[in-house]
């Protein structure tokens, strides 16, 4: 009796229990380091009661929650969990919405470098050398490469007083 009564409470609560996948949810949250802006687009699974019904609700948790975490936070697993928690939490305290569980589908940070930043890593890289060189005038690439072995550091004069290889 006690396992047929278990049975029917399992299978009453998973026939209410609803899905809502929320997908390319773009958004900006700062990075801890700089204080910058940086692009957060997330997907997202959640399974509760009434979901599908009160979607605005759980849009409005999601963006409100989402905003509270720097994007350091939300690469690591730790800040992915406390996310899961945090959704489930507000959704409960201020919408009365039941959610019984969050599942990342998708998450991504994406940090909007300055155009200073653009310049110096460039240059770090060495293609405006590599520019300059191409733009060099086309009488230095029409002469032919000078083939000859360097010339010797030192000089091959003797000195006085001096020992000479």
């Amino acid at each position: 009796m006690r396992r047929i009564f278990i049975a029917f409470l399992l299978l009453h609560v998973s026939l209410f229990a609803e899905t809502l996948v929320v997908e390319n949810f773009k958004t900006n949250v700062f990075a801890k380091s700089d204080k910058k802006p940086a692009e957060a687009m997330v997907g997202l699974i959640f399974e509760g009661k009434e979901v599908k019904l009160y979607e605005y609700k759980v849009v409005d948790t999601l963006n409100i929650v989402i905003g509270s975490y720097f994007a350091e936070d939300l690469v690591t697993s730790r800040g992915k969990e406390l996310l899961k928690a945090t959704l489930i939490a507000y959704a409960k305290k201020t919408h009365g919405l039941v959610i019984d569980a969050v599942y990342i589908k998708e998450l991504t940070v994406k940090t909007n470098p300055s155009t200073k930043e653009i310049v110096d890593a460039i240059k770090k890289e060495g293609v405006f050398q590599q520019q300059q060189q191409n733009n060099a005038p086309k009488q230095q690439q029409s002469q032919q490469l000078n083939l000859a072995p360097p010339l010797p550091k030192r000089s091959l004069i003797p000195e006085e007083n001096a020992v000479n290889f």
